[in-house]
């Protein structure tokens, strides 16, 4: 009867900390004699084992210590805790044969001490009971769920006992149900929708001349700051579902695929598309702010679910270490310190879709959490932060970049014969005070098919002062002449051209017809 009394003893310890004190269950084996419990709200983590078993021997017992330390410790780690109180208790009829007190005397810990066990012995002794529940500083009657286990037969006790593990095992599916519909809230329908968008996107810039064409791109609405600056503020929204070559497209949708589903599922389809629009927002303007090369991509709405899967950690900070939590922050920091060491890689968009997304979860919140006026107040500093970035983007002349790439969009333009595009491109750069040949060059080419003959004059000069071998430059400044009327100067500035390439015969056929 001690020994089903003391079972019994075992489930009442057991129910009152998971019904009364709201610990979760971590883990029961198949035998029910072996549970594990976390108490959540306790700072450090506070991680309790209640076994019942009967061991006869204080080395057996000093064996399951030391194995139990080690799951302890992994436990620690699972759970991302700089450090944790472990309990482990023995709920045992009789203590070992031979001397096991000084095993109960002082905590064991790791090497770091990052994980403290302290071990109790409960045994059948009513006097047991007191003390180390005293020790344990848990106030629960011994016949707190009504019954009186003196006088009364063994069915009794073993329905006693049946009723206890039911209401322990169904509160912990309970609460296990209940973590999972905090990831089971939406369906990733709108994820699936963005898929489709970017994957038509891709294949439309890849059948109008290639996903890595800059012209393509910009016609398409990739991010250029100087249209941006001309008042086509939607390419901010539409740069997001464009991507650069198919490594681009592919490792971005793969990473939507996995993040946005998660995010979806976890605040619901509205409150994703809502984060993913404000993180793509202000991944553009960040981009824009500080970085002057052409780009499109989901990166930043992507880094966007990072912000709201950390915003989700902030308020179940327990539930997204136990879960998910390490990989997104690994996953996060390895991408952040590659944007810092890859230049091509645009960390500004990265940096202000993480910042944009989290800012964006904290206004919609987490579905169940009560909306209110704050929210509301913070959507308006989103809004003044986005502007504010913007502004700064307009006044910062220290952008990341290179004058090249838009002397690369000038010159498919000149390939299409968009002149009138290409022409105020030209000037707004050499307002930059850029000294590059072939920026004066392809200006003086443009004006040259705009009939600016006295512009290109001085273009095609500023051009051979600054490179003297560029024959290309002489060549057409020979033309520009010819057009003017100043043979002589013509004469000679073709002459320089042949100096420099004796070879090419335009420019012999052009010095024969001068020569005339």
């Amino acid at each position: 009867m001690d020994v089903l009394q003391h079972d019994l003893f075992y489930w009442q310890l057991v129910h009152h900390l998971v019904i009364h004190k709201g610990m979760r269950v971590i883990e029961v084996n198949p035998n029910c004699n072996e549970i594990w419990l976390e108490e959540e709200d306790h700072e450090p983590s506070k991680i309790i084992r209640i076994i019942r078993k009967d061991i006869n021997w204080s080395n057996r017992l000093k064996e399951d210590m030391k194995t139990t330390l080690v799951k302890f410790n992994g436990l620690r780690r699972q759970l991302s805790s700089r450090k944790i109180e472990a309990e482990n208790i023995y709920v045992s009829t009789y203590r070992p044969v031979d001397s096991s007190e000084h095993l109960f005397v002082k905590p064991t810990t790791t090497a770091q001490q990052k994980t403290v066990m302290h071990s109790y012995l409960i045994e059948a002794e009513y006097g047991s009971k007191i003390s180390e529940l005293e020790r344990l500083q848990i106030s629960m009657e011994l016949d707190a769920d009504g019954v009186d286990t003196e006088g009364i037969d063994v069915e009794e006790i073993q329905q006693e006992i049946r009723r206890l593990r039911k209401e322990v095992v169904a509160k912990a599916e309970e609460r296990l149900n209940a973590e999972k519909a905090i990831f089971t809230f939406g369906k990733p329908r709108f994820t699936y929708f963005l898929l489709i968008v970017i994957s038509i996107m891709f294949g439309l810039l890849e059948i109008n001349g290639g996903s890595m064409r800059i012209l393509t791109l910009i016609e398409f609405g990739a991010k250029y700051n100087p249209l941006i600056e001309a008042g086509e503020y939607w390419r901010l929204l539409t740069a997001m579902f464009l991507h650069i070559g198919f490594l681009h497209f592919f490792m971005n949708s793969f990473a939507l695929f996995y993040l946005g589903s998660a995010v979806e599922r976890i605040y619901g389809s509205w409150r994703f598309l809502f984060i993913y629009l404000v993180a793509g927002l202000f991944g553009s303007i960040a981009s824009y702010a500080f970085n002057e090369q052409v780009a499109a991509g989901a990166s930043g709405a992507i880094f966007g679910c990072f912000g709201a899967l950390l915003y989700f950690g902030v308020n179940h900070r327990k539930l997204f270490f136990r879960t998910m939590g390490m990989s997104v922050i690994v996953i996060l920091v390895i991408n952040l310190s590659l944007g810092f060491l890859v230049p091509m890689i645009d960390n500004g968009a990265h940096i202000g879709g993480l910042l944009g997304g989290f800012l964006a979860s904290f206004v919609v919140q987490l579905p169940k959490q009560t909306v209110r006026i704050r929210q509301f107040i913070l959507f308006g500093f989103i809004v003044c932060v986005g502007y504010g970035l913007f502004v700064f983007g307009t006044m910062n002349e220290q952008k990341t970049g290179s004058p090249i790439v838009h002397l690369q969009f000038v010159q498919e333009l000149l390939e299409e014969e968009e002149y009138d595009r290409a022409y105020p491109l030209l000037l707004s750069l050499k307002g930059r005070k850029l000294e590059i040949p072939e920026l004066h060059f392809l200006l003086g080419y443009t004006e040259v098919h705009l009939s600016k003959f006295t512009e290109a004059k001085d273009s095609f000069n500023r051009t051979v002062q600054l490179r003297h071998d560029f024959h290309e430059a002489h060549y057409n400044l020979a033309l520009v002449y010819v057009e003017l009327g100043e043979i002589e100067k013509a004469l000679e500035a073709v002459n320089e051209a042949l100096f420099y390439s004796p070879t090419e015969e335009p420019y012999g056929e052009l010095k024969e017809k001068l020569e005339r």
